[in-house]
């Protein structure tokens, strides 16, 4: 096969197990919110905020998201100019690093006083983060247009499944299913394209840091008490923050370095592509 049949075989296969996992979601059960998922290990208060490092840490989404967005549109870093091959790429990294910041505020107002009102302003921007991460992993390893073209839907689905789940939960029926479908189909889908499309810039192994930082913290949170027990001075979903905020500046930190594949090629030296 050639390299584009080739290429075709994967986006179709792709497309299958997107429309597997769509049409598998339906014959699930609905999968309410465990009201146990709102008892954090840590409940510490610390100047009168009341699960201080739960709320202290999303700060580092802020910061993430700062560091992010000033790469994106400071001239003087030459990102805008050199990094992208089209300025139509920046779109899904903009909307990724604001969505950042947001999660920050989200996840301190559900932290301050957790339950299921709160925790959907927690949910919202960190679907658009998911959304926006795919987006830009299709339009820099498949199609440039059909990155573009997908961000608009990415994230009016990822909205609507926080927002079917909130309905769900007022309704008595909690449903998280199409949330979860939301913020696990992504990780898998990216996983894939790491392997199979190469990409058009340099440093692009940091997806892949990228994805195992948020393995980590998606294993910090599901062992948060146990993480607690063993030192009583930090949670494991505290962790879940820190890890989670590194994901966000590793992205960043690649846009400060990498170069379209083409002119590394011109100007010699080896290439960083995963």
């Amino acid at each position: 096969m050639g390299t584009v049949e080739i290429r075709t075989l994967h986006t179709r296969i792709m497309l299958g197990f997107v429309f597997f996992c769509s049409i598998a979601l339906f014959f699930l059960p609905p999968i309410p919110q465990p009201l146990e998922y709102h008892q954090f290990a840590d409940s510490r208060a610390v100047l009168g905020i009341p699960n201080f490092l739960d709320v202290i840490s999303n700060l580092l989404f802020l910061a993430a998201s700062a560091y992010g967005l000033k790469l994106l549109f400071d001239s003087r870093h030459g990102v805008e100019r050199a990094n992208f091959e089209f300025h139509s790429e920046m779109i899904p990294y903009a909307a990724f690093f604001v969505a950042a910041g947001l999660t920050c505020f989200g996840s301190i107002y559900y932290h301050l006083s957790p339950d299921n009102f709160t925790l959907v302003w927690d949910r919202l921007p960190m679907a658009v983060m998911f959304g926006s991460f795919l987006a830009i992993v299709i339009s820099e390893r498949i199609s440039q247009r059909a990155g573009l073209i997908l961000l608009p839907l990415l994230l009016i689905v990822g909205l609507f499944s926080v927002w079917h789940w909130h309905q769900s939960e007022l309704a008595g029926a909690g449903d998280l299913r199409l949330y979860l479908l939301v913020q696990f189909l992504p990780f898998l889908l990216v996983c894939y394209m790491l392997f199979f499309f190469p990409s058009r810039y340099s440093r692009s192994s940091r997806f892949g840091w990228v994805l195992l930082l948020y393995a980590f913290a998606k294993a910090a949170e599901l062992f948060d008490q146990n993480i607690f027990d063993m030192q009583q001075w930090i949670s494991g979903h505290t962790i879940k923050h820190i890890f989670a905020a590194m994901a966000v500046f590793v992205l960043a930190e690649m846009l400060r370095c990498r170069i379209p594949v083409n002119q590394r090629r011109k100007g010699g030296g080896d290439l960083d592509n995963y």
